[in-house]
């Protein structure tokens, strides 16, 4: 059984819109997966404010960096930086970066307690400073507890 002239046209042509119509579908997914990436990658994307912040607590709320820890009890005061830790030697221990990967960096300064050529900084601050969070705190001095405000100078490394 032979086709007519007409009717391998019609097959021809029948066989060349499938194909492109089959092209464009595949297209039209792989656009469509590839918007879904993007858009799920930024609403999952953290703020570099917030990142930084997270980790800027460390320094307001752990005993392993400057917040007071009753020695008696051993209680932990969260926003009460004791003086007497607050030195370049505790930022050193309590947060170091890596030069070669990117992280924050920071640098400290207690405002009435500190003048800012004494700046404490991180080992990888650069004073390329991008933002900076203000933290009120209180500053125990012996056994007083005063309140003051807290600049913490971010970086962005890498």
């Amino acid at each position: 059984m032979q086709l007519d002239r007409k009717a391998q046209y019609e097959v021809a042509g029948m066989a060349i819109f499938w194909t492109i119509f089959a092209v464009l579908v595949t297209v039209m997914i792989l656009v469509f997966f590839g918007l879904i990436a993007s858009y799920r990658s930024q609403i999952t994307m953290i703020v570099p404010e917030l990142e930084a912040e997270t980790i800027a607590l460390r320094f307001t709320n752990t005993a392993d960096c400057f917040t007071y820890q009753d020695p008696i009890t051993g209680r932990i005061y969260p926003g009460v930086i004791d003086l007497n830790k607050y030195t370049q030697e505790s930022l050193d221990s309590c947060y170091k970066t890596d030069a070669e990967r990117g992280e924050y960096n920071f640098g400290l300064l207690i405002r009435g307690f500190q003048r800012e050529e004494d700046l404490l900084i991180t080992n990888n601050f650069f004073n390329n400073v991008d933002f900076t969070i203000y933290k009120d705190v209180l500053v125990r001095q012996g056994t007083e507890n005063i309140p003051a405000k807290m600049e913490i100078f971010v970086e962005r490394f890498g």
